[in-house]
């Protein structure tokens, strides 16, 4: 699979170019959006859950596409999404420690009888890492190292999905928007569209894998599910300054 990524992945694919650079685009205002929230609202948009399988998926493919780039003529597409996804690993670093220091009450309440500490905070943590690191490398080991844009797509099938129990969780605790956004959501849902259009990165690279029904279905479904979540949010009351905030997050 190496070898059709550096063939597709040429400086002067400009409809591919395009694609990618708008792929790689939703993921990062996704992240702007949560860093945001957490600061202004110490309520991340993500459960942990998402943040622990994307720090091993992303650690992981960082290593292993900066070892594809090492072993292919040090290829600009491989250097590139290595780099892109250690800043995604910092990233996930900040939003986890943001999640046991200012969240961890909310996060593990409900699984101890007193306050939550640090350490029992780090311990879940630690090990839902571990385990997300040893699942996302067994597949990439059933996959084949080359499967980086089918982890791609599916990392992007989690964000459509993940967020949205959350976010129904905040609005009935607080009975508002608070720790969501629905401009957030909104990225989200044409994020998902981006995904499994017909003329997306995927489709342009490996059509044979992601230009079939099955992936336009199941683009419709989880288009369907982002949409679902937008619209449970937009019921939610709007939100109210916060005390010394001007506006609040949309």
């Amino acid at each position: 699979m190496y070898d059709q990524l550096m063939a597709a992945f040429r400086l002067d694919n400009t409809a591919l170019l395009i694609a990618a650079a708008l792929a790689f685009a939703f993921g990062y205002i996704e992240y702007i959006y949560s860093f945001a929230l957490v600061l202004h609202e110490k309520k991340a948009p993500f459960p942990i859950w998402m943040h622990t399988f994307y720090l091993a998926h992303d650690a992981s493919w960082a290593v292993i596409l900066f070892w594809a780039a090492a072993t292919h003529g040090w290829h600009w597409f491989f250097v590139g999404a290595s780099i892109a996804l250690f800043i995604w690993t910092v990233f996930e670093l900040f939003n986890i420690y943001m999640a046991v220091t200012a969240e961890r009450q909310e996060i593990w309440e409900d699984y101890y009888k007193a306050d939550v500490t640090l350490a029992q905070a780090l311990t879940n943590v630690g090990l839902q890492v571990a385990g997300f690191v040893c699942f996302v490398n067994l597949l990439i080991q059933f996959m084949g190292e080359g499967s980086f844009l089918q982890w791609v797509m599916l990392t992007n099938v989690v964000m459509a999905v993940g967020p949205g129990v959350l976010w129904m969780r905040h609005g009935r605790q607080d009975n508002s928007r608070f720790g969501a956004s629905m401009g957030l959501a909104i990225v989200i849902v044409l994020g998902t569209i981006n995904t499994f259009i017909p003329g997306s990165m995927w489709a342009q690279v490996m059509p044979e894998v992601f230009g079939t029904a099955w992936i336009y279905t199941s683009g419709v479904v989880f288009t369907g599910v982002a949409l679902f979540n937008l619209h449970n949010l937009s019921r939610l009351p709007p939100k109210t300054p916060l005390p010394g905030q001007k506006n609040p997050i949309w």
